[in-house]
């Protein structure tokens, strides 16, 4: 991590396990295609997002998205800026990924889209939940037979094998949700500070000098 270190650390807290695990399961996760796992599961929880996306609502159907070009690019545009984001990790500065984030925000404000915290919520627990469900299934599934052999001979060499197997897969979950939650905390953050920065700049005042948020044709007051 060298000198830049102190300052990745600095601006989004994770430490060095944390990265390491956000690294090593980001690998396993794009090998995976899961750009198109994200996006597919946020349009299935909120159907309306298709319209931020581009995509007809007719097309938020497994079968009618893997089909559907917008639904490729936008599942790409969502892999390629988590791709951008982990592998800043640990090196300095990570300006340009934030810088991302933002415009991703500002984005939201032009196309009218009122991107409120609970849509926010449910980007960064679907985006989470994903990957880690991804990265911690079997790549593969062994046949039963030398499954249940595998199974018997380790009972046979340890009687806590089956305590030593959770303690081993909370110890790799618990750096692995953390530091994901750490780094999504703050691409959001980036997110919903673009949305503001450019809803504050188009505030208007009226005749009497009350000001307004119009976002698109709505208009707010902004007191």
């Amino acid at each position: 991590m060298g000198n830049c270190s102190s300052q990745s650390h600095h601006n989004i807290g994770l430490n060095e396990e944390e990265i390491a695990a956000v690294k090593d399961s980001w690998l396993r996760a794009k090998s995976e295609n899961i750009g198109k796992k994200i996006l597919g599961t946020l349009l299935e929880k909120r159907p309306q997002f298709a319209v931020i996306y581009g995509i007809p609502e007719d097309a938020v159907t497994k079968k009618a998205m893997d089909s559907n070009n917008q639904f490729q690019l936008q599942a790409y545009r969502i892999q390629n800026f988590l791709d951008t984001a982990v592998s800043s990790l640990g090196f300095c500065p990570m300006n340009s990924v934030w810088d991302m984030a933002k415009r991703i925000g500002q984005i939201h404000f032009y196309k009218g889209v009122n991107f409120g915290a609970d849509n926010y919520l449910i980007f960064k627990r679907v985006t989470i939940d994903e990957i880690l469900a991804m990265t911690l299934q079997p790549r593969t599934e062994e046949p039963k037979t030398a499954r249940n052999e595998n199974e018997s001979a380790r009972k046979e060499v340890n009687g806590n094998d089956l305590f030593q197997d959770i303690a081993a897969t909370y110890s790799e979950y618990c750096p692995l949700r953390l530091g994901w939650n750490k780094l999504m905390n703050e691409i959001v953050k980036e997110m919903k500070k673009g949305f503001l920065e450019e809803a504050l700049g188009s505030c208007q005042s009226d005749e009497n000098g009350n000001k307004h948020l119009t976002i698109i044709g709505v208009v707010h007051d902004s007191h």
